[in-house]
């Protein structure tokens, strides 16, 4: 899982504070379900890779199903690299699956090793007929003690950042497969789960740095919530936490920002659009969301300044401190300064007086 390279990243950003915040990494994680549909001529096979993060027993659950009205009997097998070799060359080999079953059927199996694994459909025994299949991939595997312990870090950097620049209850982070690609906060204490298969699905998609504005939008629902605000379960103002708290942040922020455009860019809106006709969301749709961000970016200042007004009260000294010695744009140092002396806190020395 790429997404463990980000923990640099995210401590370059944020920095560290001292963190109460428990992150709990569960030891099995799961990859976003990939659902394709290929056409496979008689007389030929299809090779789809199953992909291998290096980590043994890594499991398979590979749902498969034809389109096909009343041919609907499969050949098909999970074969490790080797066995794939012997089956190409048309020697003995062993896999996992069903030869000429009757679809819709499920082929389960979790490797040993950490050899490379692969979903062959096989049609070589037809001599007209082709087959329209669509299958299912549904991959889980164990996460080593060093991947957990990278995980917790990448996660408790972040609340640092957060508890070194705003004043909230103490929350938890829970990282665990959730069957969707998904994250959430919990509004009866604020406690964030992040789903395994979106972290899958960012790093998969080439796009590490969009996963910082998710978790800040969570955090957004959070920390309203902790602090009493109406509006923290509405998702476009979360939407607006995190992008004011990474315009905040100055360029590198804005490189987090563009890459949740981005994000936002490859999701497909049109199918979106259908599951809320059917099931309901209270999320905008991804194509809305980028206009807001990018909306909100354009204003630049007036934005910030709008949300300072809320969040300058419950910021840290420390950080207050810094938008009056190091504003940055959008600062508003006169309201940063009037709420220091109300906290009988001197600048200068930069500690409360009694």
């Amino acid at each position: 899982m790429q997404y463990l390279s980000l923990v640099l990243i995210f401590f370059m950003f944020f920095g560290s504070a001292p963190v109460q915040a428990e992150v709990f990494v569960a030891p099995k994680m799961a990859t976003e379900p990939i659902t394709e549909n290929v056409v496979v001529n008689a007389g030929t096979y299809k090779v789809i890779p199953l992909g291998n993060i290096g980590n043994a027993n890594q499991s398979y659950k590979i749902t498969i199903n034809t389109g096909n009205e009343v041919y609907r009997d499969l050949t098909a097998f999970i074969v490790d690299s080797d066995n794939l070799v012997s089956f190409k060359l048309g020697y003995r080999f062993k896999g996992t699956g069903y030869s000429k079953a009757q679809t819709p059927f499920i082929i389960e199996e979790t490797a040993p090793d950490t050899k490379n694994r692969y979903l062959v459909i096989d049609n070589t025994y037809a001599m007209v007929i082709k087959k329209k299949v669509q299958f299912t991939i549904e991959t889980k595997f164990d996460l080593t003690a060093e991947q957990q312990e990278k995980t917790k870090k990448l996660f408790s950097g972040i609340y640092a950042g957060l508890k070194k620049n705003l004043i909230f209850p103490d929350f938890d982070i829970h990282i665990k497969p959730c069957a969707m690609a998904n994250a959430y906060s919990e509004t009866t204490n604020g406690n964030i789960y992040f789903c395994s298969e979106l972290i899958d699905q960012i790093a998969r998609n080439g796009n590490d740095k969009a996963f910082i504005s998710i978790f800040l939008h969570e955090a957004g629902h959070s920390l309203l919530n902790l602090w009493g605000i109406p509006g923290y379960n509405n998702e476009d103002i979360a939407d607006e936490f995190s992008t004011y708290i990474l315009m905040s942040g100055g360029p590198n922020g804005y490189q987090f920002l563009d890459a949740s455009l981005q994000f936002w860019q490859g999701r497909n809106s049109a199918g979106e659009a259908l599951n809320m006709l059917q099931n309901g969301s209270r999320h905008s749709l991804s194509i809305q969301r980028m206009r807001n961000i990018k909306e909100n970016m354009l204003a630049g200042e007036t934005f910030i300044k709008r949300w300072n007004k809320l969040l300058y009260e419950h910021s840290t000294d420390e950080a207050l401190g810094d938008v009056i010695k190091k504003p940055m744009p959008g600062a508003d140092v006169e309201l940063a300064t009037k709420i220091l002396n109300s906290r009988n806190y001197q600048l200068i020395d930069q500690q409360r007086v009694p």
